[in-house]
């Protein structure tokens, strides 16, 4: 009796057990995994576009397509609410991997969007943050061939770029680690519709949440190689000088150092030293690389025009009082709490004098054959 009342108890749990998981199914064909999210301005409102991948099977043939839902709200949750009642599949945030908006919503402001993301909690803070100079909506409806779907081709764009270590990776958590630093500024990279291509175009410079400025393409590698160090990828060098017209490396390693220096009375300056070697892949000029006294001369070269470009960035991070480069997290270091709080921190940067020191050395130069 005793051994059939605990079969029974046994039965029952295993029942209860399969109920309630039954409760919380998610079948695959009434489930949309939200992939990419885009926002532009529409007049004083919001226009939402999401982007879900979806696997359509039919007379045994399968195809991979993508369901696009827009609607205009005047936030970003009420535009959710409005795009749930256009698809018959229950919307989930747990698989986005893009949040993009346009700069014209980044230059109003991100925080009211930001707010949202950090009370939600199925969005993960490993998502991308792009903006999108022109529209989300157009690059999330449009067709590239050649390219992946448009979700992937984003990803797999930008994941290229960051594994060669041309561009920094801004997710979403960084994003709101910067953004809450009193000593240093977000920023994010940025993406444009290019005929029927996508294209990297720079980097996105915020004052707290506000889009300010940009950076291009061709500045990105100076500011790269202030923000973080390397260890990989390649780039060229280009000038009118008869002995390095142009010149590429890869390979590339980096190392960048910050030191503060007090200079008076609530002055200060900073100095950044770049440590740099590569290989040289490619060189058109006059010199003789096989020769030592040659190679010397060109990583002189090499040295002075990385330290004016990376200078010019800084004017620009400067002029636009963008501490993206989070120089005043090193300046907060060499202050009381008290006399950081009660500086302007603002008016400092702008006046700071900061220096840019490089040291280039060449580990190679190919092979040569009489």
């Amino acid at each position: 009796m005793l051994k059939r009342s605990r079969v029974l108890m046994s039965f029952l749990s295993l029942l209860l057990f399969a109920t309630a998981c039954s409760q919380d199914q998610h079948i695959l064909e009434r489930i949309g995994y939200v992939r990419t999210v885009g926002f532009d301005k529409e007049e004083d409102q919001v226009r939402a576009t999401l982007s879900i991948p979806l696997i359509v099977t039919e007379a045994k043939q399968t195809q991979f397509t993508d369901e696009i839902l827009t609607a205009t709200a005047n936030s970003g949750k009420e535009a959710r609410i409005t795009l749930s009642r256009k698809t018959s599949r229950k919307l989930l945030s747990g698989q986005i991997r893009t949040l993009m908006y346009s700069t014209d919503i980044a230059r109003e402001g991100l925080r009211n969007f930001m707010d949202t993301l950090q009370r939600d909690p199925t969005v993960s803070k490993r998502t991308e943050l792009i903006i999108v100079d022109g529209s989300t909506h157009d690059i999330l409806t449009g067709t590239y061939k050649g390219h992946p779907r448009t979700g992937q081709y984003i990803d797999r764009l930008l994941k290229k770029e960051f594994e060669m270590q041309t561009i920094p990776r801004i997710l979403l958590h960084e994003y709101f680690r910067d953004y809450y630093d009193n000593g240093k500024d977000p920023i994010a990279n940025m993406i444009r519709k290019s005929g029927n291509d996508l294209e990297y175009d720079g980097i996105a410079l915020f004052r707290k949440d506000k889009y300010i400025s940009r950076l291009s393409p061709a500045e990105v590698f100076y500011f790269s190689l202030m923000y973080h160090n390397q260890g990989k990828g390649e780039f060229t060098v280009t000038s009118d000088n008869p002995d390095m017209r142009s010149i590429t490396f890869d390979a590339i390693n980096s190392k960048k150092k910050i030191k503060i220096k007090k200079m008076g009375d609530e002055k200060y300056r900073a100095d950044i030293t770049i440590k740099l070697n590569g290989g040289a892949l490619e060189y058109v000029g006059d010199l003789n690389l096989s020769i030592t006294e040659d190679r010397t001369k060109l990583e002189g070269i090499i040295n002075e025009y990385i330290t004016k470009q990376c200078e010019k960035v800084v004017k620009k991070l400067q002029k636009n009082r963008t501490d993206s480069l989070g120089i005043g997290q090193y300046v907060r270091n060499k202050m009381s709490y008290k006399a950081w709080t009660d500086t302007s921190w603002d008016d400092m940067y702008r006046n700071m004098e900061i220096n840019v020191h490089t040291n280039f050395k060449m580990k190679n130069f190919g092979n040569f054959y009489d």
